[in-house]
C-alpha cells in the first residue's frame, strides 16, 4: 500500500503540473474508447459514482476534451467521446504516466525482478477471473 500511495502521488502531482489533469480526469480519459462510450458503461470502467462520472464528464466537456450526446433510445442516457483535443492530451498524460512508473517504481527493480512481479501479477489476476471451485466452462 505505500509504494502504490507514493507512486500514485507522485502520478497526481505530474498530471496537474503537467496537464491540468486530476487522477480521476486522467482515469475516466483512459476508459474512453475511441468509438466512444455510454455514460452508463464508462461508470463500469472508473471507480467513481454515477453521479461523479457524469459531473466529471461535464467539466471534460466544457474543456473541450469530451463531447457528450444524449442518445436517442434513452434521453436519461449519454454517449461520451473523446474530442481531437482530449484524444491529443491523453497521449501526453499517457507519457506523463508512463515516465512517472517507471521513475518511481520500474527503474528500482532489476529486469528479473519484473519478470517475477508480472508472472505473480498474471497468475494473481487470473485467479480473480477464474476463481477456484468455479466452473467457466458454461
Amino acid at each position: 500500500m505505500e509504494v502504490h500511495n507514493s507512486v500514485l502521488h507522485e502520478i497526481e502531482q505530474e498530471l496537474a503540473e503537467r496537464h491540468r489533469l486530476s487522477i480521476s480526469e486522467f482515469d475516466t480519459l483512459v476508459n474512453i474508447p475511441l468509438k466512444g462510450t455510454r455514460l452508463r458503461e464508462l461508470k463500469d470502467r472508473v471507480v467513481l459514482t454515477q453521479s461523479a462520472v457524469s459531473r466529471l464528464c461535464d467539466r471534460l466537456a466544457d474543456r473541450g476534451l469530451v463531447t457528450r450526446s444524449p442518445l436517442e433510445e434513452d434521453m436519461r442516457g449519454a454517449m461520451i467521446h473523446l474530442t481531437d483535443a482530449g484524444r491529443k492530451l491523453l497521449r501526453s498524460a499517457a507519457r506523463t504516466n508512463a515516465e512517472v512508473v517507471e521513475r518511481t517504481f520500474a527503474d528500482r527493480l532489476t529486469q528479473t525482478q519484473l519478470d517475477s512481479l508480472r508472472e505473480i501479477l498474471d497468475q494473481l489476476s487470473t485467479e480473480q477471473s477464474h476463481p477456484k471451485g468455479c466452473d467457466t466452462t458454461g
